[in-house]
């Protein structure tokens, strides 16, 4: 697997952490025209690993411990990022790390 295949499966990263939600096995993560995140699972299925993005891009998986794999079955996936509303500002903002 290449660098830039390794960087498109990257789903969700953490800010500061050096996590991400990495997706491995057999899938494509592809961006649509209106820039949403999806995931194609064929047919053997696909993992969500919660791993060290820095390892991730070298060629390695370490797996950072903090939850458990999230299986994927065949099929297409919409990510659809975590949002809060933060009551002292009246805003809705993603979730950040």
């Amino acid at each position: 697997m290449d660098l830039n295949e390794r960087k498109a499966r990257i789903v969700a990263r953490g800010e500061i952490s050096d996590h991400s939600h990495i997706v491995t096995g057999d899938a494509v993560v592809t961006r649509n025209e209106a820039g949403e995140l999806l995931i194609s699972v064929g047919n053997e299925g696909a993992v969500m690993r919660h791993l060290l993005e820095s390892a991730w891009l070298n060629g390695t998986e370490v797996w950072t411990t903090e939850h458990d794999d999230i299986a994927l079955s065949e099929g297409t996936y919409t990510y659809v990022p975590q949002m809060e509303f933060d009551p002292f500002e009246k805003k809705i903002r993603e979730i950040t790390d």
